[in-house]
């Protein structure tokens, strides 16, 4: 099995009350990945959302070019785009430079988005997001060629035009789809290297990995060479409450969905006020030592074992200080990896 375990999504969310900047955010993020790096992870990535109260990172390749800039082997990848926000030239451009900058480590994740205040920030109209998903995944593909080509689209339409520099992977990165309806999960079996999602429960995972692998089939490619990243909740200590200690951060991070999805942040309510059901929180993120985040993240390894797969593991929470992260990222790297890999 071609297991790699990353780290993220990295989202570079302050909460409120919190006396963090977002300078020592970005600053403490870079140097996470470094220490990542340095301890044996295999990838670094990162989410993006738009409008945020807690500023929630809107800028991923930005972010990924800095992170390309401190490191030296380790994957980067997107997880994910809001794709319909972007101008597909201009996405294409940004990531062939990210692409070169890393030598050929990026990974293109692209999904629809969900939010309407972004759509409505963007001045996109909702109904066209899926249009605009399929147009950008084929325009990257043929602008990635380092070609001249044209395109006419229902959503973009352009006329003999070049990307340069071309990305350094040859035909460009990666792309890997995601989304959680059957229609998302067909796309990503069609069109995508890869399918990506968050949703960590075996029997529903395994569901959604059945009708990526059947639209492949249908679409005459073999499954078994679609990468999944995977992206799960976590934290290890060795002595200690490690649910105490990501509490706040994991409630932040888990409820601000719920608080947007009731609109918050929005210009008829601005700002931010997260809030979730904390067992099911809980429940979905393994939280105490070594040995038991072990035991918690074995059957997700043994149930996707024969395929590519990036567990991605978030071990940075909203509002958490440096300190605390990095003995975090050092204990997993010492405990968990190696065991997650033996076969």
């Amino acid at each position: 099995m071609a297991l790699k375990i990353g780290i993220g999504l990295f989202t570079a969310q302050i909460p409120a009350g919190s006396d963090r900047t977002f300078t020592q955010e970005y600053r403490e993020t870079l140097d996470l990945v470094q220490l990542a790096e340095a301890v044996g992870f295999d990838s670094a990535w990162v989410s993006e959302h738009h409008g945020a109260s807690d500023g929630y990172l809107p800028s991923l390749l930005t972010m990924l070019a800095a992170f390309a800039a401190v490191t030296e082997r380790i994957g980067l990848g997107t997880g994910l785009i809001l794709t319909p926000l972007h101008d597909p030239i201009r996405l294409a451009e940004d990531a062939a430079v990210v692409d070169q900058l890393s030598g050929g480590r990026l990974v293109v994740g692209l999904g629809l988005g969900w939010r309407d205040e972004e759509f409505r920030m963007f001045g996109i109209p909702m109904d066209r997001r899926v249009t605009r998903l399929l147009e950008t995944v084929e325009v990257l593909r043929r602008a990635w060629m380092g070609q001249r080509f044209s395109f006419q689209g229902r959503a973009f339409s352009y006329d003999r035009v070049r990307v340069t520099p071309p990305p350094a992977q040859e035909g460009g990165p990666p792309i890997f789809l995601g989304g959680y309806h059957e229609r998302a999960l067909r796309r990503a079996g069609r069109l995508a290297d890869g399918y990506m999602t968050d949703d960590t429960a075996l029997e529903s995972l395994g569901s959604a990995l059945g009708l990526v692998d059947e639209a492949a089939r249908s679409a005459g490619r073999d499954p078994q060479t679609l990468g999944v990243a995977l992206f799960q909740n976590a934290f290890v200590r060795s002595d200690g409450d490690a649910w105490e200690t990501i509490r706040p951060g994991a409630l932040h991070q888990w409820g601000s969905y719920d608080a947007w999805a009731e609109g918050q942040d929005t210009p008829e309510h601005d700002s931010l006020e997260p809030s979730g059901n904390e067992t099911q929180i809980h429940a979905a993120s393994p939280a105490g030592t070594p040995d038991e985040v072990i035991r918690a993240l074995r059957p997700t390894i043994d149930a996707l074992s024969g395929r590519p797969l990036h567990l991605v593991v978030r071990l940075h929470y909203p509002g958490m200080d440096f300190a605390t992260a990095s003995r975090a990222v050092e204990l997993f790297a010492k405990e968990v990896i190696p065991a997650l890999k033996e076969s």
